[in-house]
């Protein structure tokens, strides 16, 4: 009765959310008793579907008064209400033919072991996070554990590919989870991430924009020597940039906070203080002023770093020749026009453009990679935007043909990878 008469309402009371959720294949909750009704007076059994996620706020406080057998057991153990709960979850795949589970789903195979002791640490206080972080990890992680123990030690995680190029999954998944529950549930394993890759990519572009140009006072090196640098020797440029916004020599956490930050500049963050008004006249706030915890005078330490400044215009001028040169292009139109109906807006901006282009471009290449990675016998654990995570360590000699292929069949010829083992 109070889902049904007094749960929230949306387009001017015209749905009941959970209503609206229902029609659109979307329901949290399903009923189970077809003859529950006024008439029959039978009471409706709700089932919670796959949507669902309930937090449970008390399932670390009470795993932290268990003893230590006595978590190893509740771990261990997978009742028949717990397989109850989960058990949605696999179904819709089960009931799939092998090739409807092949296109529509992405497998990881979980490491039980590991992510029971993950928990473990999270319960002893092993483990540096705040409380809620605690708390969130704990339910993702039994989440990810029960399902697990119901489907034979697998995560079927249901692929949702988006317009711009990036594939996501559905739920509880490698992407929505933390790093290192990621790598606990994965267990032993290798990630190998493309380095640099959104400037990489930028710069495959910068011969053709010089070809272009009337006057070539400069060669390409020089034109883009800020990008060049960040490229061939990262090191010295973090070094550099850190020395003038924190005047300090590096440490991890202000190295960290740096890429952060340059990342965000590729991805088309504005190097500006406090707020910037976009073309439509709506104001917004800087992404940088998040990076730096809303630290207005490291902020403005970074956006008036020369070197940084060179970047950024540097990046500017090749975003610009990239959008121009596709803008031509009939198929990449006619799939923006397409994807513009799609969100019900007038015109991407140019940011938008040079993501989208970006974020197609970075899958093909790591398509490449995982192709490769595949045929050598490899098993691919994940798939997490530009990094794959495999079982076994790629031989170097290896490693460098992989990369040289992706260089030679994308003209990325930045294009590299890192290795952590974990």
């Amino acid at each position: 009765t109070k889902l049904i008469n007094g749960s929230p309402t949306i387009n001017n009371k015209k749905w009941r959310v959970h209503e609206w959720l229902g029609a659109n294949g979307m329901a949290l909750v399903k009923n189970i008793n077809a003859n529950a009704n006024n008439i029959t007076k039978e009471i409706a059994v709700l089932k919670p579907t796959a949507n669902l996620i309930v937090k449970n706020d008390n399932l670390l406080k009470y795993l932290q008064t268990l003893s230590a057998h006595e978590l190893d057991v509740y771990l261990a153990t997978l009742t028949q209400e717990r397989q109850d709960y989960f058990s949605e979850h696999v179904s819709e795949y089960n009931s799939l033919s092998v090739k409807d589970r092949k296109n529509l789903y992405f497998t990881s195979p979980i490491d039980l072991a590991s992510l029971q002791n993950y928990i473990k640490d999270i319960v002893n206080g092993s483990v540096s996070m705040s409380r809620l972080t605690k708390e969130n990890s704990i339910n993702q992680a039994e989440r990810v554990l029960r399902i697990a123990q119901i489907n034979n030690g697998l995560l079927h995680q249901k692929i949702d590919k988006k317009a711009f190029g990036r594939t996501y999954y559905e739920g509880v998944s490698v992407l929505s989870t933390r790093k290192e529950l990621r790598m606990a549930f994965l267990g032993s394993s290798w990630e190998y991430d493309c380095k640099s890759c959104s400037t990489a990519w930028k710069m495959s572009f910068a011969t053709d924009w010089h070809a272009q140009k009337k006057s070539r006072k400069l060669d390409v090196r020089h034109t883009f020597a800020a990008m060049m640098l960040y490229l061939e020797d990262k090191e010295a440029f973090f070094d550099a940039v850190i020395l003038e916004v924190y005047n300090s020599l590096p440490t991890p956490e202000y190295k960290a906070t740096i890429k952060e930050a340059m990342t965000a500049l590729g991805f088309g963050a504005k190097l500006s203080l406090g707020t910037w008004r976009s073309d439509t006249g709506e104001e917004n706030q800087s992404s940088l002023f998040e990076v730096f915890d809303r630290d207005t005078v490291l902020l403005k330490r970074f956006v008036e770093c020369n070197l940084v400044q060179k970047f950024n215009s540097e990046q500017q001028t090749l975003s610009k020749f990239i959008v121009a040169k596709f803008s031509g292009d009939a198929q990449w139109q006619a799939e923006m026009a397409a994807e513009q109906q799609r969100k019900k807006v007038l015109q991407f901006s140019a940011a938008q453009k040079i993501v989208w282009l970006y974020q197609h471009a970075e899958t093909i290449m790591m398509d490449m990679v995982r192709a490769e990675v595949k045929k050598s016998g490899n098993t691919v654990f994940a798939n997490v935007h530009d990094a794959v995570v495999v079982r076994n360590q790629i031989p170097a000699k290896l490693l460098e043909k992989i990369e040289l292929k992706v260089q030679v069949r994308s003209g990325v010829t930045y294009f590299a990878m890192g290795e952590t083992g974990y």
